[in-house]
């Protein structure tokens, strides 16, 4: 048993429930700005890619999904590709939060039915409360940028 864990996470508890209205305004802050990221992606690729060119991947409900996370699936996008090109200027990472880097389709995308040409573009991008909507905005910008220069000519 890990004692100083288990002693640390009680103390997270109590904190926590110290600051109800903080941690709560935080989570609609994170889900606003999560969400202004996912439509910025959408505006930007589906006019040019169709309404398919971006999934999402998680609960399709988005009150069932964590409010500072999407994960997206761009199809016809290499994310490692799309990584390195962006890296100084975007965090991001590719794939599942559990996924080893030894390339391939993560196991976590696997079990949750993505399809692979969703899987290979998939990007986990990650919102804290103090992200400005300026900054989802400029990083919808430079992802979508990146995702149609790999993609090209490709169209609907």
């Amino acid at each position: 048993e890990n004692v100083p864990y288990i002693a640390g996470m009680g103390k997270a508890a109590d904190l926590l429930s110290e600051n109800d209205a903080g941690w709560r305004e935080n989570a609609r802050r994170m889900e606003n700005t999560r969400s202004r990221l996912l439509d910025g992606l959408r505006s930007r690729l589906c006019p040019v890619y169709g309404d398919d060119a971006i999934r999402v991947n998680g609960p399709s409900d988005p009150a069932l999904r964590l409010p500072n996370t999407l994960s997206v699936g761009l199809r016809g996008v290499q994310s490692g590709e799309l990584l390195r090109a962006v890296s100084d200027r975007v965090a991001a990472s590719a794939g599942s939060a559990c996924h080893a880097s030894g390339g391939g389709i993560s196991a976590v995308l696997k079990a949750m039915s993505v399809p692979e040409e969703y899987a290979a573009g998939t990007l986990r991008l990650s919102v804290g409360p103090d992200i400005a909507e300026e900054d989802a905005d400029r990083a919808a910008d430079i992802l979508a940028a990146e995702a149609m220069r790999q993609l090209g000519a490709v169209k609907k």
